[in-house]
């Protein structure tokens, strides 16, 4: 399992702080919605690759439509990941998976309130995509496990599987048990008072 630590909703100069010092000890970062919306892509994402251009990023852009021009930009900007919703239309996917394909890097599919039927359906349609269950933020983390154990055979045809949402260490071990190939991990590294510790930690159980 890869781990991946979500940075939002701070400063430019808190991302950068963090990335310091998560890089080494985590598989990918991402550079959250709000942080985007906030500062821009070239700011956000721009930065993070200049600062680190070996770090693995995600951009979570969340797109809706427009799917070819925006992961067009996020690659620009440097991001190897980019994220487009599930409830998105199918050519809207289709796009972004083909920008994705284009430049050699990936394609996440943000599967938020995604019906079952539509979860199959993604699954079957792109492979090579990464499909990530999410759990909304304002849940708290209520009810993850249950997310992952009622949606996880579903997904049985995707290549790779995320989840996001109340990741802690002490569902880890469950969450590999389930066949989670990336686990998404937000204010329990970056708000930690060690957040290198506390990401070494994460990625340490994630291998174990």
């Amino acid at each position: 399992m890869k781990i991946q630590t979500a940075i939002d909703r701070v400063s430019i100069e808190t991302m950068l702080g963090i990335g310091s010092q998560v890089c080494g000890c985590t598989d990918i970062v991402e550079i959250g919605t709000s942080l985007i919306k906030d500062y821009g892509m070239a700011a956000s994402v721009g930065e993070m690759r200049r600062q680190f251009p070996d770090m693995k990023i995600l951009a979570d852009i969340k797109t809706c439509d427009e799917g070819a021009y925006e992961f067009q930009r996020a690659f620009e900007a440097g991001a190897d990941i980019a994220t487009v919703m599930g409830f998105s239309s199918v050519a809207t996917i289709r796009a972004c998976a083909s920008v994705a394909a284009d430049w050699g890097r990936k394609c996440f599919i943000d599967l938020l309130e995604a019906p079952d039927e539509r979860l199959v359906l993604l699954a079957q349609m792109f492979p090579d995509a990464i499909l990530g269950l999410h759990l909304p933020a304002d849940l708290q983390g209520e009810g993850l496990i249950q997310l992952v154990q009622e949606k996880r055979g579903l997904l049985k045809r995707a290549g790779t599987v995320a989840v996001a949402g109340g990741v802690r260490l002490d569902n880890i071990v469950t969450l590999k048990a389930a066949s989670v190939d990336i686990a998404i991990v937000g204010g329990a590294i970056t708000k930690a008072e060690d957040i290198r510790a506390a990401a070494q930690a994460f990625s340490a159980a994630a291998k174990a």
